[in-house]
């Protein structure tokens, strides 16, 4: 049987300093750096406060991705005639439901008392809407 011998074995960056590629920059920033995702996920939580999306474009690249977006971030489930929401500890009288359109898309304004507003983006050619709150969840079926 052969014996193990300890054998040093040098590591190396690949390359460090000015002979760093800016993509090898950019991984190792990205790799090293972990306040950075806390940041991102602050940054998209107040966006979401404000109710806005992250990324304005989406609007215009995929706009059932919005919607499935917003709801997810209010803890919610999209289904293919409608989604869900909770809304533990509101009740009826302080949830007001109002369809509109802004910039050419149809949008879905949720109040639940004073405070809190969110513009939510629907499908083209959603007509009707039907809108339950039961046990808290607020079910929205077209």
């Amino acid at each position: 049987m052969e014996e193990w011998q300890d054998v040093p074995i040098e590591v190396e960056n690949a390359s460090e300093g000015l002979d760093a590629s800016p993509s090898e920059i950019h991984a190792s920033f990205e790799i090293s750096s972990d306040h950075l995702g806390e940041v991102r996920d602050r940054h998209k939580m107040m966006l979401v406060t404000a109710g806005e999306l992250p990324e304005s474009q989406i609007a215009e690249i995929a706009p059932e991705r919005r919607l499935d977006w917003i709801v997810r971030e209010l803890n919610g489930r999209t289904h293919k005639d409608g989604f869900t929401i909770p809304l533990h500890g509101a009740e009826a009288s302080l949830v007001d439901l109002s369809k509109g359109e802004m910039d050419g898309h149809s949008i879905l304004r949720l109040k639940v008392g004073t405070e809190f507003i969110r513009n939510i983006p629907l499908p083209n050619g959603i007509e009707q809407i039907e809108a339950r709150l039961n046990g808290g969840v607020l079910d929205l079926r077209w």
